[in-house]
């Protein structure tokens, strides 16, 4: 009888998997609809301004937002197939460091009218996009580094 386990790593291919595949959507939707429509869809039209709208600033980062998440998507996706044991852990590691980042700008500068500054957590649920992108990507990453301490296979020949 076959008994089904997760071995070392496979929980971390499968976070960089998870991970890479939570950022394909949104970057699709604005690439494909345009900065401000993909915008407007992705985190709701009542999160922006007239101001916004001619705001070429704005589609200039929704752009370079888009392209930076298509970037960081394939990073995973060469961590999961191609990267070495300790690689993958940089990398885990690293798209951790950059979702405390974004969870950190959520609730410094929230999305949103209305919506309290830190003190106030408020910025956490104000993006739809946030908790469900971020937070998937969190908790993946984390339980795969968990789970991934066994030593790094050695290459060569057993003698």
């Amino acid at each position: 009888p076959y008994r089904l386990t997760l071995t070392m790593g496979v929980l971390l291919k499968l976070g960089f998997l998870v991970s890479g595949g939570l950022l394909i959507p949104p970057s699709v939707m604005i690439l494909m609809n345009g900065p401000l429509e993909g915008g407007k869809t992705l985190i709701g039209e009542e999160n922006f301004n007239s101001a916004d709208l001619g705001s070429p600033l704005l589609q200039h980062l929704f752009l370079i937002d888009a392209g930076k998440n298509i970037m960081l998507a394939l990073i995973c996706f060469c961590a999961a197939f191609f990267f070495d044991r300790t690689a993958q852990k940089l990398t885990a590691l690293l798209v951790l460091a950059l979702d405390v980042w974004a969870l950190v700008v959520n609730v410094i500068q929230p999305v949103g009218p209305g919506v309290a500054p830190w003190p106030s957590m408020d910025g956490l649920f104000s993006n739809p996009v946030v908790l469900p992108i971020i937070g998937g990507q969190i908790a993946m990453m984390t339980l795969g580094l968990l789970t991934n301490s066994a030593p790094a296979p050695t290459k060569g020949k057993k003698k």
